[in-house]
């Protein structure tokens, strides 16, 4: 029941927070524009304390589900595994991954120095919300734009204007440049190893992290009753549990 409720909570903030990098009517930004102020780091860099202690809330109850849930970098990772999972019929494939805490902090700290230097460009290259919203705006948004003009195509051919053609072009090459290797990486990763780049690199995550570690509704092992089947290991979406060990990263 959870799991469901869990799954289509990310399943609509991240096609309609989707949408809002999409939309060029400015429809989707008048009902759905408040998903963006509830990203953890836009609500940090806005001073919002409602939405930031909201999270905290609910990650020392329910541990790091907002990665999986409200950010749309962790649920489009999530995806990526689940069609890894889809097309590879794995059983007892052990994914647990050790935690990598020296990468994971020194990342951290590098991040929260450029945030108070003011280095935006290095802040927005790390941000998990920017990061998706660079690869929705330039890989994205260009398919959208030309699956739109090809409807307005159509419709003009019916004597209707319920769509109209827009104008597609690369806003920058640079970014564009980024954005596809960020994208490519992250599938790589995503497609071998779950949401590594979640409990590896981002700033966002290992932040979080420490709340969750206080948790209330932590997974924790029952020796009585593990099997060590291995299964907890293999659907893990972030290679923390070692089933051998019975232990929980």
């Amino acid at each position: 029941m959870l799991k469901r409720i869990r799954t289509t909570l990310a399943t609509i903030f991240f096609t309609f927070i989707t949408l809002l990098f999409l939309d060029f009517t400015g429809t989707v930004h008048l009902w759905f524009g408040w998903m963006a102020k509830v990203q953890f780091l836009p609500a940090v860099l806005a001073l919002n304390v409602a939405v930031i202690a909201i999270l905290c809330v609910i990650t020392l109850i329910f541990g790091r589900i907002y990665c999986s849930v409200i950010c749309p970098l962790g649920v489009m990772q999530d995806i990526i595994g689940w069609i890894r999972t889809r097309k590879k019929k794995q059983r007892n494939h052990a994914t647990y991954s050790p935690e990598r805490r020296w990468l994971r902090y020194s990342v951290l700290a590098v991040f929260i120095f450029a945030l108070i230097a003011g280095i935006g460009s290095f802040v927005a290259l790390l941000a998990p919300y920017s990061s998706y919203g660079r690869i929705a705006n330039n890989l994205f948004l260009p398919v959208y734009q030309w699956g739109n003009n090809l409807f307005a195509s159509i419709a003009e051919h019916f004597d209707s204007y319920a769509f109209y053609s827009v104008d597609i072009w690369v806003k920058s090459l640079p970014t564009l440049i980024i954005a596809s290797v960020t994208f490519a990486a992250l599938i790589v990763l995503a497609w071998r190893g779950g949401r590594t780049y979640c409990n590896t690199i981002c700033p966002v995550g290992t932040t979080l992290s420490f709340l969750a570690r206080f948790s209330l509704l932590k997974i924790n092992f029952d020796a009585d009753k593990c099997k060590k089947c291995g299964l907890c290991t293999k659907n893990c979406k972030s290679s923390c549990i070692d089933f051998k060990t019975q232990t929980v990263d």
